[in-house]
């Protein structure tokens, strides 16, 4: 079981044998945290929209309210209480970014990564992703680390991407402390160490993060770094299924527990 990523809509699951716990990092996207910004021009706003409330949403982004278009564009690019487009998502993501804001970046970088609403472009999410790392969004910060450790868009570096994914974790996104542990459990980009592996899955696993907690019911279950406690590894494998990763699920069928 691989890492995982920062989620806007879903997951996508990184392949697993049985039994076995490292593979490769699973696909990030867009943000799920916009930034709480202001209205351009110094006005003042009550609140950041909620996510699902199309119209204060609409009405406090043509306010230019940077949080807020973010906002507008995640439920765009999810079909959340309005017809899903991702056309849209994007020009609301690119309006955002061209204003500062780098969630707006971040979110934009996946939309190009995966080309929806926009063109495929590796190098284009690549920039984009730096660009929301730079401006503070932790979750760009992870993704840009996940194209280094797999070459896509530049030269592969997993050190690169050891210490994107730090950067990340630094920034309490639970994806990049996942994604780190995996790179210490494999030795990818850093010295091999099976207890700063289940240090960091432990971390993100608490977080919530799904895959994180199936990756520390591997080691429990092997007993790699860790005293062998199979009935532990039951238990996250079970917290990792009912956080949506089918993985998990596969883990626990395997070991006689109910899903």
């Amino acid at each position: 079981m691989g890492g995982s990523r920062s989620l806007s809509v879903g997951s996508l699951l990184a392949a697993m044998t049985v039994g076995c716990g490292a593979g490769t990092a699973v696909r990030p996207e867009a943000s799920t945290v916009p930034a709480h910004g202001g209205a351009a021009g110094g006005l003042a706003t009550p609140h950041p929209c909620k996510l699902g409330d199309l119209a204060d949403c609409t009405a406090l982004c043509e306010r230019h309210h940077a949080a807020s278009c973010v906002s507008l564009g995640l439920m765009y690019e999810g079909g959340q209480g309005v017809p899903k487009d991702e056309v849209r998502a994007a020009a609301l993501y690119k309006q955002t970014c061209d204003g500062g804001e780098a969630h707006g970046c971040s979110n934009l970088g996946f939309l190009y990564e995966t080309g929806r609403g926009a063109g495929r472009d590796d190098a284009r999410a690549v920039a984009l992703y730096r660009q929301g790392c730079d401006g503070g969004d932790a979750h760009g910060c992870g993704n840009l680390g996940f194209m280094y450790e797999t070459g896509k868009g530049v030269t592969k570096d997993d050190a690169r991407a050891v210490a994107l994914y730090k950067q990340a974790c630094d920034g309490s996104d639970a994806h990049g402390c996942g994604n780190l542990g995996f790179m210490y459990e494999t030795g990818k980009g850093a010295e091999k160490d099976d207890v700063r592996a289940i240090a960091l899955y432990r971390q993100a696993c608490d977080a919530g993060e799904a895959h994180a907690c199936g990756n520390l019911g591997f080691m429990y279950e092997a007993g790699k770094g860790v005293e062998k406690d199979p009935a532990r590894a039951v238990t996250l494998y079970k917290q990792a299924c009912d956080g949506g990763e089918a993985h998990g699920c596969d883990q626990l069928k395997r070991l006689g527990g109910a899903p």
